[in-house]
Parts: structure tokens; C-alpha cells; sequence
């Protein structure tokens, strides 16, 4: 029985394919950002570098423990030296130091690594957002798409039925011919348009399998609607969630601090560096560094003492470091207010664009309505023969256009929401303000709630 064989492996294969390649597979948009989180490359990336950044610190952290260095060497020479009449020398030492005092260096340095850990920390937060916005937004354009796709199916549909009623009634002498050829160029415009958006949609579709780390031509299927729910969020509540919570923020005031240290670890350079040494060393003329036949003792001793280095004087290169890391704050504190107004700008503006595309989506939904009774009279007016084919066909347009200005305003607005969220620095992955109103907003709320 060959088949046998066949279907054991294609078994095989169903059973063993990988789960970021599973056919058939489905994803929700929250589902989705849950997996870009986890597998997206530059969230991976940055979350090796917060790993590397905590190994500095930690590698800062062992320099306040003693360092023990060993230390063999073997020479021969070409002639017996004068004081010792033989060309071998070996010797071998061991010696433990102990920094006592470094000018406040050490300290610096670790504090610094320790700050470079929240940094990049944030940045990773940063990345997290960013990626759960480029997520957000590939989604809502791929549910546009297929929305759209929909509606002009839909469209498609009564320009294929406008046509017949033309052809019929030209055939029995009702209608002129011109009805035909303008219901013909109607249809061929509908599906160059329906083409139009299976394109947006396979586009969008290959945009969220590589944020989702999976193969671009994965046969995965991305389910939502365009729903929307309220959101009542005051200016104030968003620009005080923005200052607590943006990682660029912190961000740049971690920046700030890390420069505060590097200012301690350059005036370190004035102050002497103390440190304690214990040793023990031994020589010989053999491998094992056990004395000659010269010497049979005391080749051998040990050592404990304090090392003090204090440089006296440099060319005024110290007092030139000091004053460019003094700059540096100076540049990086101006940096910061600099973030904090770009920030309220950002708020601003995102939260106005959100609050009118809440009103467009209103706006929207009253213009299908009326654009659908509208095609509805005049397609009644024209099979009465009391209306003209071109007061249908501006009806049809008219609706067609509706619901596509209706789709486009739902999907601008969970774009416009889910930005506002990255803006203020919040992670909402279904896009939904789980979060009881307060703070005096609820009165706000009949303004955006669409």
C-alpha cells in the first residue's frame, strides 16, 4: 500500500510545522500584539540589549572587589650573568590589590551602568509601543481593505443589476443606448476599483505577517471589525499620563542623570587613587621557580603594602573634561524641556484628531443613510420610467462613495486612537479604554463617543 507511506508524512508535517507557519492559523488584533511583543526582531533586539546593559552593571559592580593577577615568566640568557652565574631565570607572583579609594570612580561608574539599565529598559518600552502601533495600524488598514472589498462587492452587485435593467430596457426600445454604455463603464470602473483593494489588502496582509515575525506569504487569517468605543479622556489626564509614562521622556531625563556621572567619574581624575597590594613572589633558575643552586633560600617572599597614584598635574586636559561634561548636562537638561513641550504638542494634536475622527465617523454614518434612501427613490423613480438613468447611476456613485468614506472614518479613527495611546506611553493592545472614567471627563464624553 504506497499511500500508506504518504499520508504518515504528510501527517508528519501538519503535526511538526512550526506554529509561526501553521496554515489556517487565526489572530485577533489583540492576539496579534501579544505575538509581536514576543517574537518581533526589534523587541528581541532590544530586549538582548537591556540583558547586555545589566551585565555592564553588573560588571561595574565586581570593580569594588579585590582583583588577583598571577604572573610566570621564563628567560634565558646567552652567557652566565655576573651576579649569578647562570642563564636561566624563572619567576612566578601572585598579587592581590584591593581598590581603597578611587576620587568617587568606582561609585560613578556603577551608578552610571545602573542607570544605563532603566535607559535601555525604556528603550525597550519605547520599542514596545512603537511595534504595537505599526501592529495596530497594518491591522486596521488590513480590516479597511477587507471592508472596503465588501462594500464594493456590494457595489459591484447593483452595477450588475443596473446594467441588466439597462440592456432590457434598451432591447424593448424604453431606454436609449447611452444607458447601456454608461452602466457598462460604471461596472468596469467597480471592479478596477475591487482590484484596487485586493491589492491594499494582500498588502497589508504580507505588512502583518513580517511584524509578526512570520513569512511574508503565510497563509494566516487576521479576524476584527471596526468597531469603535467611547473615549472620554480629558487634554489634562492625557498631557499628565504623557509625562509619567513616555519612555522618550524618561528617557531623556535618565540621559540627564548618566551625565551627572559622568561628570563625578571626570572630576575623579583630581583625587589620588589609594589601593591596597598583597603579594608573594619567588625565583629560580628552574621551571618551578624554586631557587638555584646559588641560592637554596630565601628565594622566595611576600609583600603587603599601599599603592597611591596622584596625578599632579595634566595640561588642564581635566579641567577641559570637566567643563565639556558641565556642557553636556547643560545640553541634555535644554534637550528635556525641549521633549516635554514636543510632547504636549504631540498630545495635543493627537487627541484633536481623535475627538474629529469621532465626529467624521458620525458624520459618515448619517451621510450613508441618507446616500442609501437616496439610491433607493431613484432606483424606484427609474424602473417607474419617471427617473433618469444618470439621476440612478449618481445615486449608485453617491452611496458607493458613502460607505467608503464610512469605512475610511472608522478606520482613521482607531488609527488616530491607537497613536494617541503610543503618545501618551500606553500599551492598549485590543485598542479598547478598559480604564472607568473620572477626573471630571464624563461630561466630555458625548463629544467622542461615536
Amino acid at each position: 500500500m504506497f499511500w500508506r507511506p504518504l499520508c504518515c508524512a504528510a501527517l508528519a508535517c501538519i503535526l511538526f510545522l512550526p506554529p509561526s507557519v501553521k496554515a489556517g492559523e487565526t489572530y485577533s488584533m489583540e492576539r496579534a500584539v501579544e505575538r509581536a511583543l514576543r517574537q518581533n526582531p526589534d523587541v528581541e533586539s532590544a530586549r538582548f540589549t537591556v540583558q547586555a546593559a545589566e551585565s555592564a552593571r553588573k560588571a561595574a559592580r565586581s570593580s569594588f572587589g579585590p582583583t588577583l593577577d598571577a604572573n610566570y615568566s621564563y628567560s634565558r640568557y646567552s652567557k652566565d650573568r655576573p651576579s649569578r652565574y647562570e642563564p636561566n631565570v624563572t619567576t612566578m607572583t601572585v598579587q592581590a590589590s584591593q581598590p581603597l579609594f578611587t576620587g568617587f570612580n568606582l561609585l560613578n561608574t556603577y551608578q552610571k551602568a545602573a542607570l544605563e539599565v532603566e535607559r535601555q529598559q525604556l528603550q525597550l518600552e519605547a520599542q514596545r509601543l512603537s511595534v504595537v502601533a505599526g501592529v495596530q495600524e497594518a491591522f486596521v488598514s488590513y480590516l479597511k481593505a477587507l471592508a472596503s472589498i465588501s462594500s464594493t462587492q456590494r457595489s459591484l452587485e447593483r452595477a450588475k443589476m443596473q446594467l441588466n435593467m439597462a440592456r432590457t430596457a434598451w432591447n424593448i426600445g424604453l431606454r436609449p443606448r447611452l444607458d447601456v454604455l454608461q452602466a457598462e463603464t460604471d461596472l468596469a470602473q467597480t471592479e478596477a476599483l475591487l482590484i484596487s483593494y485586493e491589492n491594499d489588502r494582500d498588502v497589508w496582509m504580507t505588512r502583518l505577517n513580517t511584524l509578526l515575525d512570520l513569512p511574508p506569504d503565510a497563509r494566516v487569517e487576521y479576524r476584527g471589525d471596526l468597531d469603535i468605543s467611547p473615549f472620554g479622556r480629558t487634554l489634562e489626564y492625557c498631557l499628565r499620563q504623557a509625562l509619567e509614562h513616555r519612555p522618550d521622556l524618561l528617557m531623556a531625563k535618565k540621559s540627564v542623570e548618566i551625565a551627572f556621572k559622568d561628570l563625578g567619574i571626570t572630576k575623579s581624575l583630581f583625587w589620588p587613587q589609594v589601593s591596597a597590594i598583597v603579594g608573594w613572589s619567588t625565583t629560580g633558575s628552574h621551571l618551578d621557580a624554586a631557587g638555584s643552586r646559588y641560592t637554596q633560600k630565601d628565594y622566595s617572599y611576600g609583600e603587603i603594602g599601599l599603592s597611591v597614584n596622584w596625578t599632579l598635574f595634566s595640561s588642564g586636559r581635566r579641567a577641559y573634561l570637566t567643563q565639556q561634561a558641565k556642557r553636556q548636562i547643560s545640553a541634555l537638561e535644554a534637550a528635556v524641556r525641549s521633549s516635554v513641550n514636543n510632547c504636549a504638542y504631540a498630545v495635543r494634536s493627537s487627541l484633536l484628531s481623535t475627538q474629529d475622527a469621532y465626529r467624521s465617523v458620525k458624520v459618515s454614518q448619517r451621510a450613508v443613510a441618507s446616500a442609501r434612501e437616496s439610491y433607493e427613490d431613484a432606483k424606484m423613480r427609474y424602473e417607474l420610467q419617471s427617473g433618469s438613468y444618470l439621476d440612478l447611476l449618481t445615486a449608485q456613485s453617491a452611496l458607493s462613495d458613502a460607505e467608503l468614506a464610512e469605512i475610511s472614518s472608522r478606520a482613521d479613527c482607531l488609527i488616530a486612537l491607537s497613536s494617541l495611546y503610543e503618545t501618551m506611553g500606553e500599551l492598549h493592545p485590543d485598542l479598547q479604554d478598559n480604564r472607568p472614567a473620572g477626573d471630571g471627563e464624563k461630561n466630555r464624553q458625548e463629544n467622542v463617543r461615536p
